[in-house]
Parts: C-alpha cells; sequence; structure tokens
C-alpha cells in the first residue's frame, strides 16, 4: 500500500508521537509498504521513506494551525491508499489522537479549570484549543484512533464523538531493543528510575516529596529533559538524586534500575512505562497515564490513584524498596505484560485499518 504520514516533526531520536511515528515507518517499510512521510520540520532521514516538505511558518503559536491547513493542501496533490494523521490536522482518512485533549492536560497538570486570564497570557494554549475543536467538528477523518481509553474517554466527554467512534489501540513498544538480557543486577540500595522531559507534567516534584517520606535504602537516578535546578534544594535534602540529563542508550538505563517511578500529572499513555516493563522491571505509575490501563496492580505494577497524595505515593515505592523479591516477581510478570504490547502487534492493528480505508475507497490493498 501507499501510505501517507501526517506529522509536525520527524524525528528519529525524538520520545512521544515523534517515536511512535518512526518506529511505524520503519514498520511498513519492513513489511514491504511504500511510506511517505509529510513534515515541517525534519531532523534526520530513513533510508526507503519518502518524505515531503510542508513550507510555511515554524514559530509562534499559530504554527501548528498553518501546519494542519498547509499539509492538507498538499496531500491532496498525491493519491494514497490512506493518510494517518497525528495530533490537530485535517483532510486524514486515519487520526490517531496520541497527546490527549489539550484542554484535559491544562486542568490536569495546572490543578485547576483554565480561565479567561489564563488563555489571555497563554496565547499558544488558546490556538491550540480552538484548532483541535475544528478538527473534531468538521470530523475530517473514516477512522479515529485514540492511544488510551483514557484519550477516549475524553474525546467523547470534550468533543461529543461517540464512544464506538474511537477505536482504542494502546503503544507498543520495541520487546527486543528493551528486553531483560539488559538488566545488571546490583547489591545495595534499590536502584529507582525516573525517565520524562518536562518534569513538571511528568511528576518529579510529587517524586522527591515521596521519597522524602521513606526510611529505605534507595537512590534516584532522574533521565530527561528539564530544569534541574527547580528541584535542587529538594534534591540537596535528599542526598540520593542524581540528574543525568537526556540520554541515548535507554534500553541500558531501563537495565541498570530496580523500579520506574512514573507519578505523571498527566500522559494520554506513557510508553516509558512499557519500556521498563519490557525491561523486566515493575512500575510505579500515576492512574493519570494511560498505560496504567495495561498495568494489574500488585501483579506487573503499583497504580497510585492520586499522584498529588505523597503518601500513597511513599507507599507504593517503599513497597518494592523494601522487598527485592517482591520486585523481581513483578519484573517478570512485567516483562510477560509487556510482550502483549509489542510494537510489532500495534503496526499490524493499524495496518488492517489501513485495508480497512483502501477497500472504503475502492482501492486494492497489499
Amino acid at each position: 500500500m501507499k501510505i501517507a504520514l501526517v506529522v509536525y516533526t520527524w524525528s528519529e531520536t525524538r520520545g512521544g508521537v515523534e517515536r511512535y511515528v518512526f518506529d511505524l515507518a520503519k514498520g511498513l517499510r519492513a513489511r514491504g509498504h511504500e511510506v511517505h512521510v509529510w513534515s515541517r520540520r525534519r531532523e534526520g532521514e530513513t533510508p526507503g521513506v519518502v518524505f515531503h516538505e510542508v513550507p510555511g511558518i515554524s514559530i509562534g503559536h499559530l504554527k501548528y494551525n498553518a501546519f494542519a491547513r498547509d499539509a492538507a493542501k498538499l496531500v491532496r496533490l498525491d493519491d494514497y491508499d490512506c493518510v494517518h494523521g497525528f495530533g490537530r490536522t485535517f483532510s486524514q482518512d486515519l487520526l490517531r489522537v496520541g497527546g490527549g485533549c489539550h484542554e484535559e492536560y491544562l486542568r490536569q497538570t495546572k490543578g485547576r479549570e483554565p480561565g479567561a486570564l489564563w488563555f489571555l497570557f497563554h496565547p499558544k494554549d488558546r490556538a491550540l484549543i480552538r484548532l483541535e475543536k475544528e478538527v473534531f467538528a468538521k470530523k475530517c477523518w473514516r477512522r479515529l484512533v485514540c492511544i488510551s481509553k483514557r484519550v477516549a474517554g475524553e474525546v467523547h466527554r470534550i468533543h461529543g464523538v461517540a464512544h464506538e467512534d474511537c477505536l482504542v489501540i494502546h503503544n507498543g513498544t520495541d520487546i527486543e531493543k528493551f528486553h531483560p538480557r539488559n538488566r545488571v543486577t546490583a547489591s545495595g540500595p534499590a536502584r529507582l528510575l525516573f525517565v520524562g522531559s518536562g518534569f513538571e507534567r511528568k511528576g518529579l516534584e510529587q517524586a522527591l516529596d515521596a521519597l522524602a517520606l521513606m526510611k529505605g535504602e534507595w537512590r534516584l537516578r532522574v533521565v530527561g529533559r528539564g530544569d534541574a535546578g527547580a528541584y535542587a534544594a529538594q534534591s540537596a535534602r535528599l542526598g540520593r538524586v542524581e540528574f543525568a540529563g537526556p540520554q541515548s542508550a535507554m534500553p541500558a538505563e531501563y537495565g541498570r534500575a530496580d523500579a520506574l517511578i512514573f507519578p505523571t500529572l498527566y500522559d494520554a499513555f506513557g510508553t516509558v512505562a512499557l519500556e521498563a516493563m519490557a525491561t523486566g522491571i515493575p512500575v510505579v505509575i500515576s492512574r493519570q497515564a494511560g498505560a496504567s490501563e495495561v498495568v494489574t496492580h500488585g501483579v506487573d505494577g503499583l497504580i497510585v490513584e492520586d499522584p498529588r497524595d505523597p503518601s500513597s505515593l511513599a507507599a507504593a515505592i517503599g513497597t518494592l524498596v523494601d522487598d527485592p523479591a517482591r520486585r523481581e516477581s513483578m519484573g517478570g510478570a512485567a516483562r510477560e505484560k509487556a510482550v502483549q504490547h509489542s510494537i510489532d502487534g500495534n503496526i499490524e492493528k493499524v495496518v488492517m485499518l489501513y485495508r480497512e480505508i483502501a477497500r472504503e475507497k475502492g482501492r486494492a490493498s497489499s
């Protein structure tokens, strides 16, 4: 099949939607499909993938709005079996809602309903919400995929899309890249890992608050991009926190850890949880993460209902810090669960939708 992927930024090194689109494109090429990528920004090349630049503005709070309109005009100039849009885009056959609804994101991360004054001083947020509302009002898709039940619920509640029209396909991970063979065992304090860029949203403050209540032996390594200085006082008081910055060798990072701490305030999914589980380590995860839907509490991870409750978070982390045998048992179960959510399985489900769409368009799919 001839597939078009429409995404603002193409990148081989970023996380989130960029990581997913890269893995999807690679998987589609491996299956013999012709892959075209339409993007405003491109970081890196991938053999076999045809790239198309969407020229236009790339700064300011209206850049995503402009990209959505510019890309829609250009994609129509070619003929595809399926056009797959990511985010707030127009003119696609399949739309993947991978970042959740921006209104809900603000509500959860700011801890309050954003009002008129907030939007007055945050024009980017205002522009994103307007664009999102326009995309859903126009219903510019044949199929709508949400990456978690959480996101599907938001789309129904905020934009009025019927539940039956929101197909949930959870993210997947590379279960060969993230594998228990990467594990490096060590004696001494429990090695806790925090992974995420944008420390405020990912719940680093909440993690440090919880650790301050604990008495067990542990060390925390923080991997990702964020303002480490904002947490200097907290981490200095604890004395057992290391800020490592962004790291490219993530399989090794998970392999050197005993547990992942992921108390995010809001995440449409949070693939880092699956990466850790695939490596064979348990996760302490917030209910606010879509990935919590694949975790069985007490079996392959621990779910904290409210990440802003330091006592509950500390109790969950303490369960793993104080019991190495339980960490190993849950880590084994976590690996088994992650195998059920591989990136290959995800891609196969997406390809099935491509074929359905191609048939609807009267095209012979292969």
